[in-house]
């Protein structure tokens, strides 16, 4: 069977919609957790909504 990388989660920037690669905070059998970034790199907001979750966010 070949293997299947593991795509990062993905966050949304609440306040300028740019899209960040998770960070990863733990590694585990199942694959890695991650977390959203301390700040946005392009306006230093602090708040993310996860890619998958953000047709329902409503900021």
């Amino acid at each position: 069977m070949a293997h299947s990388p593991e795509r990062p989660k993905l966050y949304v920037c609440n306040a300028c919609q740019t899209v960040h690669a998770g960070t990863v905070v733990e590694h585990t059998e199942s694959g890695h957790r991650y977390e959203p970034p301390d700040g946005c790199g392009a306006c230093d907001g602090s708040e993310f909504t996860l890619l998958e979750d953000w047709a329902h966010h409503h900021g």
